[in-house]
């Protein structure tokens, strides 16, 4: 019986030997699970132009930093959802990749109107965002949760006044814009600023994102005869806007947005700006295939990441691509400030990252500033040759 029970307690040993053994070669493994980050883009519907090369560029980011060791001595992955650019399916996306992959950070959505409906999910979740849409609410500024990628169309606004006053000489502007949260924020800032560059809005037109016909505007517009017009949309909305433009036989300057300079815009539109040289603010990437080969920009960040882009994707690089470049790399610089892929940790580290890429824009997050940019990296451009180019008068 004694024998028994020693033999009993001698198994008993090395089960527990065998358990401390397992948890041991286990704890690496556990420490080596991949960081999961999530991403929700239009890769189809009408915004699917816009919401692929943001995609595109996570992926060769993501495969860049996973070939040099990934990061904490952790890979990246990245899991992608198609919100078929419809701001429902945004959030229902968000939800899907928090609950179900439990992802430490989400990036997205394509443009304001999808980006929105994601906002109160990530905010209830407590998940950080890297916010893809430029524009939010101006009464809530702030969010704890929400960081914001493109400079906001808030901030574009005294640049895009600055360009029509000192260098059109424009006084009297037509303020059109789309009703998103984008182009409602935007216009909130040029009646904001305004007065302060000697100008006057005289008329105010709005539209639908998803408007194909904006004759009934523009011809109000027209004749209130201003100096200059500020349009603040996106791209697929102002190619129609300046079909319509043409139809009309207008001859007003005009001030696009940012979210106007675009492949897609350049198909449709590109001679009709051409020809009424339209103005149209832009970043480094648009024309960096124009400077020096020696430039250190197009060097060491430009023709390397054009390179990969080529051949991964036949595509040359857009502001699209740039901003998921750009957000992947804070991603990375983020989780090396927290040391950790915790949320919490993670979004407190996000309000420490200082950053300047692709889109040679310099971000600076900080507690009391979650949209980064201030305008740094904004250039007018025009069109010319069927390519943007840096504007001349």
């Amino acid at each position: 019986m004694k024998r028994a029970m020693s033999l009993l307690g001698t198994a008993a040993l090395f089960v527990s030997l065998g358990l401390v053994l397992l948890a041991t070669v286990a704890s690496p493994a556990r420490a080596a699970e991949p960081i999961k980050i999530g991403a929700v883009f239009s890769s189809t519907g009408w915004a699917g132009t816009l919401g692929t090369p943001a995609k595109e560029a996570i992926q060769i980011v993501a495969d860049d930093i996973n070939l040099k060791g990934g990061v904490l001595g952790r890979k990246l992955e990245v899991y992608f959802e198609d919100d078929q650019s419809n701001p429902t399916n945004s959030a229902v996306a968000a939800t899907k990749l928090i609950k179900d992959k439990n992802i430490c950070i989400l990036l997205g959505s394509t443009l304001t109107v999808f980006t929105m409906p994601i906002i109160p999910v990530v905010e209830r979740e407590q998940v950080p965002l890297f916010a893809f849409g430029a524009g939010h609410d101006i009464t809530v500024p702030l969010k704890k949760w929400v960081f914001r990628i493109p400079l906001t169309d808030y901030r574009l606004s005294p640049i895009m006044l600055k360009f029509a006053t000192e260098t059109l000489g424009a006084k009297k502007l037509a303020l059109f814009h789309s009703t998103d949260g984008s182009g409602t924020m935007g216009a909130q800032g040029v009646m904001d600023s305004a007065a302060k560059f000697g100008a006057q809005v005289v008329i105010t037109e709005r539209f639908e994102p998803a408007d194909l016909n904006m004759i009934p505007q523009l011809t109000k517009i027209k004749a209130a005869n201003p100096d200059a017009i500020i349009l603040y949309t996106s791209s697929a909305p102002a190619a129609v806007i300046a079909k319509n433009y043409q139809q009309l036989g207008m001859k007003i300057p005009v001030v696009g947005s940012h979210g106007l300079p675009t492949p897609e815009f350049l198909k449709i539109a590109g001679p009709i700006a051409e020809a009424s040289k339209w103005a149209i603010m832009g970043m480094k990437p648009h024309y960096a295939d124009m400077l020096s080969p020696d430039d250190p920009y197009r060097r060491n960040i430009y023709d390397p990441f054009q390179k990969v882009l080529r051949e991964r994707f036949n595509r040359d690089i857009t502001s699209f691509h740039a901003n998921g470049y750009d957000a992947m790399y804070m991603v990375q610089q983020a989780l090396q400030i927290a040391g950790t892929d915790d949320r919490a940790a993670l979004r407190d580290a996000i309000e420490k990252v200082k950053y300047r890429g692709l889109l040679n824009a310099l971000w600076t997050y900080s507690p009391t500033d979650h949209d980064g940019q201030s305008g740094d990296g904004i250039d007018p451009l025009m069109v010319k040759d069927g390519r943007f180019v840096p504007y001349k008068k």
